[in-house]
């Protein structure tokens, strides 16, 4: 698997407008450059359209494009500066898809679990993904697309198995609503395709509900006061 060269990052712009966001993300976005590991990084954005059609458009304009992965970077969230370049690492480390944390942005604390799998029925726990680490990194059902990179080669491969669209809301083979992302990864697991996280790479996912760290403790929650 050749080291990523190119990167777009994914922006969804429908229903949020934090500062804190966009300086987080930008302070990501240099650290990036100044690693050397990437020749070529843009912003592709979309704004106010639903979750399933942005995210479809923004991988069409990605495989159009020709670059090598997308970093999806959901915009409620408030990464580490150096989230860029780890997913970067992680996806030149040979992952196809990989992946950091973040908890459901919920009132109810008791709703707030992460959004990550490890197996495909339950919400996995920080403890979990820690206890299975291997090399770094967990492997896992599934994990939330909005803070992962995911190759070219993945979308190449899940449109040659079932077409477009990558993503939707509504899954015709199992009868459900379900995330847009969700839908992207049933498709990724049946063609065996590993999904990797790092159980120590977190985002602050600050929602309507206000800021909901994966640590008490975690250092991105100073940009949130």
């Amino acid at each position: 698997m050749k080291p990523i060269e190119s990167v777009g990052i994914g922006l969804l712009y429908y229903n949020k407008g934090l500062q804190q966001f966009e300086r987080a993300l930008y302070d990501a976005m240099e650290t990036l450059k100044a690693s050397g590991l990437v020749a070529r990084g843009e912003f592709i954005v979309q704004n106010g359209a639903p979750v399933d059609y942005a995210r479809e458009h923004i991988t069409a304009k990605v495989i159009e494009s020709g670059l090598d992965a997308v970093i999806w970077i959901d915009t409620d969230l408030i990464i580490p500066p150096d989230a860029l370049v780890r997913l970067v690492k992680m996806s030149n480390a040979g992952m196809p898809i990989a992946a950091g944390i973040y908890r459901r942005a919920m009132l109810d604390k008791d709703h707030q679990f992460l959004l990550t799998r490890r197996t495909v029925d339950e919400w996995a726990t920080l403890e979990e993904l820690r206890a299975h680490v291997d090399g770094g990194v967990t492997r896992v059902s599934m994990s939330a697309g909005g803070f992962s990179i995911v190759r070219r080669e993945v979308y190449e491969a899940v449109e040659r198995a079932f077409g477009r669209p990558w993503y939707l809301v509504y899954d015709r083979e199992a009868n459900d609503w379900c995330f847009e992302d969700t839908y992207f990864m049933r498709r990724v697991r049946k063609l065996e395709i590993p999904v990797h996280v790092d159980p120590e790479l977190h985002a602050v996912h600050w929602s309507h509900f206000g800021p909901v760290p994966v640590t008490p403790d975690q250092p991105e929650m100073a940009l949130c006061l």
